[in-house]
Formats: structure tokens, sequence, C-alpha cells
């Protein structure tokens, strides 16, 4: 079954987070944008600290942390002016029609609010608007995703051409801040995106916001229709998500590492439904018949979805990180692990925080299935307790820092300024990482005008 809706063009070709390297024609963008943004950056144009402008993903979406937080903002921060800036017409119109303020990056207005704008909120780097006009801007680089897989410098940049590689290692230093989701991947960070630890925060991923609960506009962005369908069905069954990660090297799909029919089978004895969701540059055509297999569109965001999972199966991708935060079973299908591990590598040793039955083959997924679906025993709550704590500080949300929302004075957790700043508040609130993040950023934008002012 398909619940595929629309997925937006991506027009714009970027490095990603793999190390994935553009053409030609990409590196002289890129060069040439770089230029602009310097020249702009010695013009060192006047900003405004109550504007603040939002992009994700190269432009090419509504998603991921910088959606939440600009919700978050939109509906409980009425001194600020939140603006979406996006590359893809489609998402323009879609926010507007929603009452949000939003423009295209490259229009005349976009262009203008882009080089007002006091503060730049980013998923994967200074692309994710139009890049040269956020010179002089407070910079926030929210990321998407916690680095299990090597990123960046420890990835592909390495291998770019020197220029290339200079003027990103140039832009690396214009990230004012970088928001990471616990004190247990500072390292990795630090490593893959050359940022220091005193220009991180600890402060949870606005998008994890989603899994406690319904984010007032959380639907743009999202097929209605499938989400409405995913909430139906998990009144009535239990629901298992596949989120799998891409694999660049090679056309083969997930799909063919499944016997689908004898999955369809297993999942219909249990009373349980398998929503599959592959990565955005990959694809699945199910066959007909499958009455429990069911697919969500891949550019669609996943995180209003995935509070409703009883289970997660996925490999690679960082989302059951996330997904701990609700402490449900979690079973991987890592049936290429050592080719996997061999040409993207880790950060930490998989098997050790891989929290439930690691699977390399088909009939070892089914017995992990029956393991993540067994109601009287949940085997593995233990090792997720675990892994939580140790990447993630357990979330519920973060350590607590003296002049964070939500902290006590003197009662700071030890590990709060490990990496600069950690904020705090209860997991279920509304838009408790959203919140952190918009109270820190307050705050450094008042220490910086202080020490202009000196």
């Amino acid at each position: 079954m398909d619940l595929s809706g629309r997925v937006p063009e991506v027009t714009e070709s970027l490095t990603d987070a793999a190390g994935a390297l553009p053409s030609l024609a990409g590196h002289a963008s890129f060069l040439g944008q770089w230029a602009l943004y310097r020249g702009i950056d010695a013009v060192d144009p006047a900003r405004d600290e109550t504007l603040w402008v939002f992009g994700a993903q190269g432009g090419a979406a509504f998603a991921d942390n910088a959606k939440y937080l600009f919700l978050h903002v939109a509906a409980e921060c009425p001194d600020i002016r939140p603006v979406w800036l996006s590359k893809d017409s489609e998402v323009v119109r879609e926010l507007q029609a929603e009452g949000f303020e939003a423009y295209h990056c490259y229009s005349p207005r976009g262009l203008l609010l882009t080089l007002r704008a006091g503060v730049v909120f980013l998923t994967q780097g200074h692309r994710d608007v139009a890049m040269p006009a956020a010179a002089g801007a407070f910079a926030v680089l929210l990321w998407h995703g916690v680095p299990l897989k090597r990123i960046s410098w420890d990835a592909g940049f390495r291998d770019l051409p020197g220029p290339v590689r200079r003027a990103h290692a140039d832009m690396a230093r214009e990230f004012d801040l970088l928001t990471v989701p616990g004190e247990g991947v500072v390292d990795p960070f630090a490593s893959g995106l050359r940022v220091g630890r005193e220009r991180m925060a600890v402060t949870g991923y606005p998008r994890n916001d989603a899994l406690f609960g319904e984010i007032p506009g959380e639907t743009v962005g999202v097929d209605a229709a499938a989400l409405d369908r995913v909430q139906t069905l998990s009144t009535e069954r239990e629901l298992v998500f596949y989120l799998p990660t891409f694999r660049e090297w090679t056309d083969e799909s997930v799909a063919d590492r499944l016997d689908l029919p004898a999955l369809d089978a297993f999942l219909a004895e249990r009373d349980a439904t398998l929503v599959f969701k592959t990565h955005p540059r990959d694809r699945l055509d199910l066959p007909d018949g499958l009455a429990n297999v069911v697919q969500l569109p891949g550019a669609t965001d996943v995180y209003p979805f995935l509070r409703h999972a009883d289970a997660l199966v996925t490999d690679y991708s960082s989302v059951y990180f996330d997904y701990l935060l609700l402490d449900r079973p979690v079973v991987f299908y890592a049936y290429d692990l050592a080719e996997y591990r061999a040409r993207r590598g880790f950060y930490f040793d998989y098997e050790s925080v891989a929290p439930g039955p690691v699977a390399d083959s088909f009939d070892g997924l089914l017995a992990g299935l029956d393991r993540a679906l067994d109601p009287t025993d949940d085997a593995d709550a233990a090792d997720r307790a675990a892994v939580r704590t140790r990447l993630l500080g357990g979330d519920p949300a973060v350590g607590k820092s003296p002049d964070a929302p939500g902290s006590t004075p003197g009662g700071a957790d030890p590990r709060a300024n490990d990496a600069g700043d950690s904020t705090a508040s209860d997991s279920a609130a509304a838009g408790a990482r959203s919140a952190a993040v918009a109270a820190l950023v307050r705050r450094r934008l008042a220490e910086t005008r202080e020490n202009r002012e000196r």
C-alpha cells in the first residue's frame, strides 16, 4: 500500500553529511557564493536581532530541527519575527497558505530579509538559505542527526579540491553556535564539523519535541492523508516503522533484502503493520497484494509519524537515537555491516550503541521483530537506557545549567558546561527543546551586544 504524496524536487546539489562530492559546477557555485559572502561580510550590514530566518536541507524542504524551532518561535515568541526561506516554491506557497511568513531564498524579499536578519538557523550549512546574504548574521547550526556515521571532515571533505576545502574550512568558523543532542556526541561533532566545544550547546533537538505530542503547524510538509491513515492504524494494530539509510555506492534497494510476502504473513499473524519509509534519495516500489506493509513518501517529515510507532527497524540511520527517547524497542537490520563500516566508518563501536537485536539476514530480522513485539518481555530496555544515558544524557531534556530555562540555582548538572552550555526542561513539556534553543540564542545575542558596547 502506497501512502506517498508529493516529493519536492531538489534544485541544488550540495555536499551532504556523508561527504558526497558535488560536481565541478557545484564547486564553482560554492566558491562564488563564498567570495560574495566575504565581500558582504566586509561591508557589515546592519542587522535586526528580532528578525530570525530559517532554512533546511539546502533550501529544499520545510523539515528537521529548523522546522520545529520555527514553529515554536512563531507560536511562543511574539517579539521575534520568524521567516522561513526556501528554494522550493511549493514549500513557500504551503507555508504562506497556513499563515506563516515565507519567501523564496532568491526573491527580492527573501534576499533583503536575509541581509537584515540578526539570526540565521540552518540544518546543513549556509546554503540552506542565500549564503552570501547571511554574512554577519548570528549563525546557528541545528544540524540534522546524531553522528553515528562519520561526517564532513571525517568523510569526504578531505578529498575536495584545495580551494574548495579551504573555503569550507573558512565557513566552518562562521557558525556561532552548534546545538547538539547530548554530551556523549560532542567529540564526534567537534571532529567532523570542526566546531570547537566553546561554540556548542547541549540543548536536545527541537524535532524531538514532536515525539511527545502534536506541535501546531507540524502538518506543513507532511502528507496529511498518510498521517491520518497511520493515526488510524495505530489504534487498531501494532505499528513497526522501517527507516533504512541510503547507500550511495549501490543501486540495490533495501527491499531486495526482504521477502515481502513472508514479511506480510509474519505481520498478519501478529496484528502488526510495517510502515516503510525510504531515504529521500532512494526509491521503493511495493508489489501489489501486501495487506500489512504500507509506504510513506520518502521526502515527508517522519517526526509526526514516529510517535505512533510501537517499534522501529533501521540499520545505520541516526533516527534511532531520537526514537530512544520514547523507550520503545529497536531492531537493527544491518545486513551489510562489514561493507558499511569499511566504506563510511563509525564514531562508535556499532554493536555497543545498538540497543536491540542486530540482524544480518531476513530470518534474523523476523526473530528480532518477534522479540520487539513480545508484550510480555521488554528484553532490551536496560540496553536502551544505557545508550540513551551515554550519548544523550538520558535527554528529558538534557542536563541543567544555572542560567538555563527550568534550572534551579545551585542545582546544575555536573556535565552542564562540558560543551559550552547545557539546557533543560521536561521532555513532555510542549516545545521543551525548542524553548531551550530559543532562550540560549537570546542570551548569546545579549552577551554579544554587551561585548560590543564595552
